[in-house]
Order: structure tokens, then C-alpha cells, then sequence
């Protein structure tokens, strides 16, 4: 990029789909090393921030300045945004993302995020005999998260500095009706399902709404040159 002249007007995007897998979790992972998720809970294909909340850097030495931002993104928010770097714009208006890029720019703005789908899909794990149920879904509405299922792994992996191999598979879990405060619990330790349930009957109704409008076709078209 630098010998094209190209480095200064370049923008570099690098993040991860979702947490590291450990040995055992998700099926198909039974190497004996995996990745550590500490000190967030869980690992990939669950629900827990371990399992979805993944670091990220954006390189664009004319437009950003060297800082650590917490803007709030969710993965769909790239596409819109990368379309508004190369001064585009979305030919449909109803797309999940949402363009961060002057959030990304301005750090004084709030992210226009408010409120996100982390997954909702229905297992079919019948090696842990996992099949059929209630869908495995969460949401988080501003600092607070609600889990409506998640199975898989749910605890909490050693600090790595402690322990660089996974000798033992984990424990499976079967874990539904789950509420935390991400902004004093990010680590997902105190479940306050029971001491909010007008909160979490709120943010449930919301997850509901999403299950029910789920449509039976994916999306998009199947495209041969996609």
C-alpha cells in the first residue's frame, strides 16, 4: 500500500464473528488446545459475552486518530458502515446495521445503537442430547442483557497466564431466563432475572417480537456468483 501510494487513504478493518471455542464446546472442537475467553464467560456458540463479544481494530491513518474506543457495534453495523467510507449508501432501508462511521470519527457522538439480536436459532446438539426446545436467543437493550436459552459452555476459563492447555472437556449447560447489567457486570456473574422481572419481562416482550417476525425463508437468494 505504502510503494502504491495508497497506505494514507487506505481504511483496514480486522475483527473476529464471534468468542474462541474451547476443547469440547462447540462440537466439532476436540483438539486438545482452544482459545480462552477470560475473563468474560463462555465460549463460541453460546449466548454468554465470551461466546460474542470479540475485540476489533479499524486502521485509517487520514481519518482516525491512535485511541481505544467502546463504541458499541454489532457485527451487521460493518456493512453500512464501510458503504459510508467509500461514500455509499445502502439500496435497501431496512438493513439490521446501523453506519457508525461518524461514531467512529467523532468520539463525542453516541453510537446510534441501542439495541441488538445477539443469535436465535433452535439447537440440534443430540450427541448432548440437545434437540428441540426453546429457541437459543438473547438481546441486550442498553446496558442490560437478557438470555432466553443458551446451551453449551458457561463458565469461566483460567486467566491464561495460568493455564495454556484445556485438559478436560466442559462442562454442557442448559441455561435459560438470564438478565445482567453488561456496564457492572460484564463478566455475567450475578443473574438478576429474579430481582428485575418487570425489566425482564420488558426486554423479553422485545426478543418475543423478534422470534415471531422471524421470516421462514433465509435471506438473501441463494447467488451461484455470490
Amino acid at each position: 500500500l505504502k510503494l502504491s501510494n495508497l497506505y494514507d487513504n487506505t481504511v483496514i478493518v480486522w475483527f473476529s464473528d464471534n468468542g474462541g471455542p474451547l476443547r469440547g464446546w462447540p462440537p466439532g472442537h476436540e483438539t486438545a488446545y482452544g482459545a480462552n475467553n477470560w475473563p468474560l464467560r463462555g465460549a463460541k456458540m453460546t449466548m454468554w459475552e465470551g461466546g460474542t463479544r470479540t475485540v476489533a481494530f479499524v486502521h485509517a491513518p487520514q481519518y482516525l486518530s491512535p485511541r481505544i474506543s467502546t463504541t458499541w457495534m454489532h457485527v451487521t453495523d460493518w456493512f453500512p458502515t464501510i458503504l459510508s467510507i467509500a461514500g455509499l449508501s445502502p439500496t435497501r432501508p431496512d438493513l439490521d446495521g446501523l453506519d457508525q462511521w461518524a461514531q467512529l470519527q467523532d468520539t463525542s457522538l453516541d453510537s446510534p445503537r441501542k439495541e441488538m439480536i445477539y443469535n436465535i436459532f433452535y439447537p440440534n446438539f443430540p450427541q448432548y442430547n440437545l434437540t428441540g426446545g426453546p429457541a437459543l436467543a438473547a438481546i441486550r437493550v442498553g446496558d442490560w442483557k437478557y438470555i432466553q436459552r443458551t446451551v453449551g459452555y458457561s463458565g469461566w476459563a483460567e486467566a491464561p497466564e495460568s493455564k495454556v492447555k484445556n485438559e478436560q472437556f466442559p462442562d454442557v449447560e442448559d441455561i435459560r431466563n438470564a438478565l445482567y447489567n453488561l456496564a457492572t457486570d460484564p463478566e455475567e456473574k450475578e443473574n438478576l432475572f429474579d430481582v428485575e422481572p418487570e425489566l425482564a419481562a420488558d426486554i423479553k416482550a422485545k426478543l418475543d417480537k423478534y422470534i415471531d417476525d422471524l421470516p421462514e425463508e433465509f435471506f438473501p437468494d441463494p447467488d451461484p456468483a455470490g
